[in-house]
Parts: C-alpha cells; sequence; structure tokens
C-alpha cells in the first residue's frame, strides 16, 4: 500500500457549530482511503465515547477506497505524552473494534486478507504506543472499462516484493517472518528487493536529470518507503541465519556451490595478476580465497536442519490412492460394483489433496523446493497461484536436526569457528 507520509492528524476541539473531534476524523480517515493513502493519527483527547463514534462512524465500517489501507493510530506514550490519553485507551478501543466485527491479528497488514483487523505496537525507539486498524474496503474502480486500481499495474502490484517495498519497515519485518521463514527464501527475496532498489535509482537518476516520469512510474516510485533499510535488514537476517546454522542439507550445498565457484573465479583473476606482475593484486586476491574458504568450512561443520510438510504422510497416501485409482479407471475393463463403490471416492481423495497441497507455507516455496523439503515432500506440489500478503509463513513446517552433516568440507582452508558474513561474499548472485 502506499507509504504513510508522516502526516500526523491531529484532532482539535471545535466550536459547537462545527463537526466534533470524531466526525472530523472520519471524513478524513474516508478520504485517505479513497485516495489510497495509509497515514497517522494522533488520538490525544479522545474520550472512551468517542472511540465509540469513531468506529461506528468509520473503522467499522466497509470503506471505499483506492487500495487497501492502514490507519495507525497514537493511543499512548512514556512519560512525556501519557498525560494527552486516556491509559485505558486501548482496551476502550479494541472494546469497540471487537463489537464492530473486527479481529486482533499480530501479523496483520494491509491486504485484502487482513481487512477488518488490527494490532498493537510499542515502539520502544520513540516511545509511543500504536494500534493499527486495517478497516475492510470496497477499492474503487478505475476508469469506464471497469478495470480495477489492481488490474491497471502500477503500485497496486500485489507481488511479495511490491508488497515489502510499499509497506512500512515495521510492517516489512512482519511480513519476512511470517512469509520467509528459511534461508532461500529470504535469499529468494532478497534478489527481488535488489532489482526494486535498482529500479528506484534509475527513476531517481531520471529526476536529477529532470526527466518526466509517466503515471506509472511515478506511482511506483512514491509507493517506495525504505527500501535500502529493508535490503540491509534482510542481509543481517540472511547472516544471523548462516551463524546459526539455520540451513538445510540443500542450502548447505547451494551455498558451497557458490563458495567454489567464486574461488574459481579468483583462481583465474589471481593467475592474471601473476602473469602481469601485479603481485600486490594477487596476493589480495588469494587472501580473498582463503577468506571464502574459511567461510565456507565454518557452514560445511553446521549440522543441517529439516524442513517436512505438515500433512507430509497423508499427502503421500492420498496421492498413492488415487494413482490406483487412476489406474484402475482407465484400465479399459468392465467395472464392478465394488469398483465403481472405489471410484466414487475418487474426487472427494482428489479433493482433500487439493486442499493441503493448497495450504500456503510462505513465498516462493515452489521455488526453492527442492533445497528446502526431503525428496518424499518435494512430490507434485502445485504452483501457488498468487501469493498472499500473510500466509501462513512456514507454520505448517516441522524443524529438527539432521543426524549427519550434509557437505564435505571443501579442500584447502582450516577450520572456522564461524562466519562473519559468508552470504556477503557470494555478492549479488
Amino acid at each position: 500500500f502506499p507509504p504513510a507520509r508522516r502526516h500526523i492528524a491531529r484532532a482539535s476541539r471545535v466550536s459547537n457549530e462545527g463537526l466534533d473531534m470524531a466526525s472530523a476524523l472520519c471524513d478524513e480517515i474516508k478520504a485517505n482511503a479513497l485516495r489510497g493513502d495509509s497515514e497517522q493519527y494522533d488520538l490525544a483527547g479522545f474520550s472512551p465515547a468517542w472511540l465509540k463514534d469513531l468506529v461506528d462512524g468509520c473503522l467499522g465500517q466497509t470503506l471505499p477506497a483506492k487500495t487497501y489501507v492502514a490507519c495507525k493510530f497514537i493511543i499512548g506514550g512514556g512519560k512525556k505524552t501519557r498525560a494527552k490519553y486516556d491509559p485505558d485507551m486501548l482496551k476502550h478501543l479494541s472494546e469497540a473494534l471487537r463489537g464492530a466485527g473486527l479481529e486482533e491479528d499480530r501479523g496483520a497488514s494491509a491486504c485484502e486478507q487482513c481487512q477488518g483487523m488490527y494490532k498493537y505496537q510499542h515502539d520502544t525507539d520513540k516511545d509511543l504506543k500504536y494500534l493499527h486498524v486495517f478497516p475492510r474496503v470496497s477499492v474503487v474502480r478505475a476508469g469506464d472499462d471497469g478495470a480495477s486500481a489492481a488490474d491497471a499495474g502500477g503500485v497496486e502490484d500485489r507481488s511479495p516484493e511490491m508488497q515489502c517495498v510499499s509497506c512500512s519497515f515495521e510492517e516489512f519485518r512482519d511480513l519476512v517472518a511470517m512469509n520467509v521463514p528459511s534461508f532461500s527464501q529470504k535469499r529468494a527475496l532478497l534478489k527481488r528487493m535488489k532489482v526494486m532498489t535498482a529500479a528506484l535509482e534509475q527513476l531517481e537518476q531520471m529526476l536529477v536529470e529532470q526527466k518526466s516520469l509517466t503515471e506509472q512510474e511515478q506511482e511506483m516510485y512514491d509507493a517506495m518507503v525504505d527500501v535500502s533499510d529493508k535490503v540491509e535488514y534482510l542481509n543481517k537476517e540472511l547472516e544471523k541465519m548462516v551463524a546459526k546454522g539455520r540451513l538445510t542439507k540443500g542450502e548447505q550445498k547451494q551455498m558451497m556451490d557458490d563458495f567454489a565457484k567464486k574461488m574459481e573465479e579468483l583462481d583465474v583473476m589471481s593467475a592474471a595478476a601473476e602473469a602481469e606482475g601485479k603481485v600486490k593484486r594477487r596476493d589480495a586476491l588469494l587472501a580473498k580465497k582463503d577468506e571464502i574458504a574459511d567461510k565456507a568450512n565454518a557452514v560445511a561443520e553446521c549440522k543441517p536442519i529439516v524442513y517436512t510438510v505438515a500433512h507430509e504422510k497423508e499427502m503421500n497416501d492420498l496421492r498413492a490412492e488415487i494413482a490406483a485409482l487412476s489406474k484402475l479407471e482407465n484400465s479399459g475393463k468392465l467395472l464392478k460394483g465394488d469398483d465403481l463403490s472405489k471410484l466414487a471416492k475418487k474426487p472427494r481423495l482428489e479433493e482433500r489433496l487439493a486442499q493441503l497441497e493448497g495450504e500456503d507455507k510462505g513465498w516462493f516455496e515452489d521455488e526453492c523446493r527442492d533445497v528446502l523439503f526431503t525428496p518424499s515432500a518435494v512430490k507434485k506440489a502445485p504452483a501457488k497461484k498468487k501469493a498472499a500478503a500473510s500466509g501462513a509463513g512456514g507454520g505448517g513446517w516441522l524443524v529438527t536436526a539432521a543426524k549427519k552433516s550434509g557437505s564435505a568440507r571443501p579442500a584447502g582452508g582450516a577450520k572456522a569457528a564461524g562466519p562473519a558474513n559468508p552470504f556477503a561474499l557470494l555478492g549479488d548472485d
């Protein structure tokens, strides 16, 4: 969704002839939603009755909006600000929201699946307390051809990377935790985020050169929030996973192959430097190779973890039973009553299998499946139709420690205590 613009809508007391605080704020929230703006609002001075009016007049309704929006309400703070707010504001506002049918979800964000949800946040850095509300919306159609804003392209692209670059940093961390739990999924997201970073840099260069942006380019530029900080956060999360050995056997092998490729490149570069008589460059390249070898040794020493798919046994049993029924169905033989009874169960079995296979485990699972799961779990996984903003996030996975290390130590290089930043050595690839 479009970025919060750090705008704080402060409701002020008005005369008896004017609108009251709640009504004025309702009008502003509705106007912002219609523009597709997710804003921050300060509820200093709001009484419980006004909070109830705010929910009844706006947050509990279905709002016409350009896209899915978030309303970030300041409801309290530390010593310097707490006197401005009702100490029980969280309780009163939450009760009013629940009374209007909204539900609390700590992983909610501004997306289709999270309409009608809210979550509490205490920002210890700013010493402020927030309640994020994601109202139900009816996305306004644009143009006479009936195409919605989402169909028109631009910032309404709900791909994982677009969701990540256009949300707040706090929501980005939630999206990462929920939707890319594994190393390979985080790495897949990082690659896409780097593409978005390059696109942002290109747009910024066009503005520096005083070139006009198209409407779609302008919308994309306006939507991007804290992209470099998000890329840095992803890099650090990858470093932590490597340092803690949170890699599957397939991920370890993938990293070892990347390390080996990098060392081969350094061998070629150092040989060229030696041939040119550039001794210092050669020595620097060889030192870099030794460093990578140490990192590779450290990765190889870690015991790989194992992700298994929830309901894996049931899915394999269903596949076997469906295959047997399909063979019977296509046998060309005259089927008897028992056989027909068995075949009558096939649609229900296929429906159950589709239900289990369709459970969302996170973004890029199909792309990363070969390095994430055991061979039995890799069978016949259906392609995801579209990544959701807040899926199960790997909640169906079971993680165990493998009994043996899955990767051999590369030749050369001493055993290292632990990788400082092995992922950074892989480059952009």
